[in-house]
């Protein structure tokens, strides 16, 4: 039997469910050491959009990826998103597949669905092994 030299680096993402929508999250924990954090889930529904309901900050770097879930139009987000940046909560709309890269310390937060026709995935990356 062939030896399986390189098992550990395919990895099953654990998923996460609660209160709302499932989620995946995993970090270097999870990783076998990369230094990242990811967490993604599917918005069904229109209001706040993940568990962010105030501005927060973090004291690493994270984009944020909006993207449809069309297989047939790549393009469309089918939805209408608004996320809010900086102190002031300068608002940002948009309906096409978008990354908000928030560098460390920068306020962000929240997210709003405010129309939806078909799912999107939300997924955050982040510059640091654990959240």
């Amino acid at each position: 039997m062939t030896e399986i030299k390189y098992a550990k680096h395919v990895i099953t993402l654990p998923i996460v469910k609660g209160k709302g929508a499932p989620l995946m999250s995993a970090g270097a924990d999870v990783l076998n050491g990369f230094n990242c954090h990811i967490i993604y889930a599917f918005a069904f529904e229109t209001g706040i959009t993940g568990k962010s309901v105030e501005p927060h900050t973090h004291d690493y770097d994270e984009a944020v990826f909006f993207l449809g879930s069309d297989p047939h139009n790549i393009g469309d987000l089918g939805a209408e998103v608004e996320f809010a940046i900086g102190e002031e909560q300068e608002k940002h709309v948009f309906t096409v597949p978008t990354a908000v890269v928030i560098p460390g310390g920068l306020p962000h937060c929240p997210i709003i669905t405010r129309r939806i026709d078909k799912p999107y995935l939300c997924m955050a990356v982040s510059l640091t092994g654990s959240r």
